[in-house]
């Protein structure tokens, strides 16, 4: 088996020392924090740590968990800046503040595929972010599960994948690495069991494509804008023939043109273009402010922006206020009138932004709208 093409970074567990600073109690805190939670998962469910896989890699998965229903390679990302999805020719990956994921991404999607080889059963990348704000609690993107801390046991405990022989993945793990389960203890073996990869066939391609994928959209890119290069040769190779043609016509035909329109003019009247409907803008969420509670800060109650464009599957809701953190309101995209976002809290001195984001099916921003809060006069 060959090595990845990027270098993951080997991942010493962090070890406390006396120069420790406040960002890096910070990460250890958040670290600990996801590995109390899989250690806490219910009966039934095995956990190995810190899994180093042979070299030459240096990978280290943080943590492999094998339930009744499916066996995860949780990875774990710490970052001070709030996690939000790329736009445009940068769709294919997540961005934390400024800085693009994609490494973070297809380390996690390799390492997965990786330990599927060594064990003999299918495994399925999740990355557990602890960030200021991610677009959702916990979503699919490109094929690898992303969640936060507090959604990381309902996603490994509620999987709908086939049923997984539990004894036999974790006696698999321990040939394979010679190392003993963190936590948890196997139930009895299910009546339906998950066969080893050997008797199946080969890995879903989802494992050993989150590369690819990127250098397709290179390709696709480097192809779009050699194209527009030939084109603008071709233009301003015929430019000369272009305005010699465009001169005859203009200076030959100047009269015939005007004695036509003027005759036109006279025979039908004025005439009108037909007009172009016009493209509907995307839509603002609407809300209403009101002070139930006088001290506690305005309430906002969101109501539907109206009917979905051609292309969008329902709407995500954020509030943005300086110096504080986004703070996203739709634990997933709103697609039902009926069914509201649970009602927000502002300050009243707070100068506070309303996004309306319109999201594809796939979960891609398609359009943004952005909107100031406005309060009514007096406090609250």
């Amino acid at each position: 088996m060959t090595g990845p093409a990027f270098e993951p970074t080997r991942t010493e567990p962090l070890r406390r020392s006396a120069g420790r600073t406040e960002p890096w109690e910070r990460e250890v805190a958040a670290r600990d924090n996801v590995t109390a939670r899989v250690h806490d998962l219910p009966p039934g469910f095995v956990v190995f740590d810190a899994l180093e896989l042979p070299r030459p890699t240096i990978a280290v998965v943080d943590h492999l968990v094998i339930g009744p229903r499916n066996v995860w390679a949780v990875t774990t990302h710490v970052s001070s800046e709030p996690i939000t999805f790329g736009r445009g020719r940068n769709a294919d990956t997540l961005w934390s503040g400024g800085t693009s994921m994609r490494t973070v991404l297809e380390a996690a999607d390799w390492e997965a595929a990786a330990l599927a080889d060594h064990i003999g059963f299918a495994v399925e990348p999740v990355v557990c972010i602890v960030a200021p704000g991610l677009p959702e609690s916990a979503f699919d993107f490109y094929g690898i599960r992303i969640c936060e801390p507090a959604s990381l046991v309902r996603q490994v405990a509620t999987s709908t994948a086939d049923f997984v022989d539990v004894q036999a993945v974790a006696d698999a793990v321990r040939r394979a690495f010679g190392v003993e389960p963190a936590a948890g203890t196997a139930p009895p073996t299910l009546s339906v069991a998950a066969a080893p990869l050997s008797t199946k066939p080969a890995l879903p391609p989802r494992h050993r494509t989150m590369g690819a994928r990127v250098q397709a959209l290179k390709s696709t890119r480097a192809v779009r804008v050699g194209a527009v290069i030939a084109l603008v040769a071709v233009i301003v190779a015929s430019l000369p023939t272009i305005i010699g043609v465009w001169t005859s016509v203009a200076s030959e035909g100047a009269d015939r043109i005007t004695a036509v329109i003027d005759d036109d003019a006279l025979a039908d009247g004025p005439e009108t273009e037909p007009s172009t409907p016009p493209v509907a803008a995307p839509a603002a969420v609407g809300y209403s402010v009101s002070c139930p509670v006088p001290g506690a800060g305005w309430v906002i109650e969101w109501s539907w922006p109206g009917p979905l464009r051609p292309g969008v599957a329902g709407y995500s809701i954020r509030t943005r206020t300086a110096g504080a953190a986004t703070i996203v309101h739709t634990a997933s995209p709103w697609n039902d009138p009926a069914s509201p976002p649970p009602d927000a809290r502002v300050d009243e001195s707070a100068a506070t932004q309303i996004l309306t984001d319109h999201r594809a099916a796939d979960g891609r921003v398609v359009a943004s709208v952005t909107e100031t809060l406005v309060v009514p006069p007096g406090t609250c």
